[in-house]
């Protein structure tokens, strides 16, 4: 194991996904938040599994 990082395009979209994520709760910084989704959880899920399987994080 030589602790080299290797990004490929899992890791650049799930970046994307955090940093968009981010930028969104900053923007909103202050407000109220609306009342919370199970859809959008579940859906947040869809989205960010699959790609940290397709990222190899589940194997090893």
């Amino acid at each position: 194991m030589s602790g080299a990082v290797a990004i490929g395009a899992p890791q650049l979209i799930y970046l994307a996904l955090t940093v968009l994520g981010l930028g969104y709760v900053i923007a909103k910084h202050g407000e109220r938040r609306p009342p919370y989704s199970m859809w959008a959880s579940f859906i947040s899920l869809a989205i960010v599994y699959p790609l940290l399987w397709w990222g190899g994080f589940f194997t090893h």
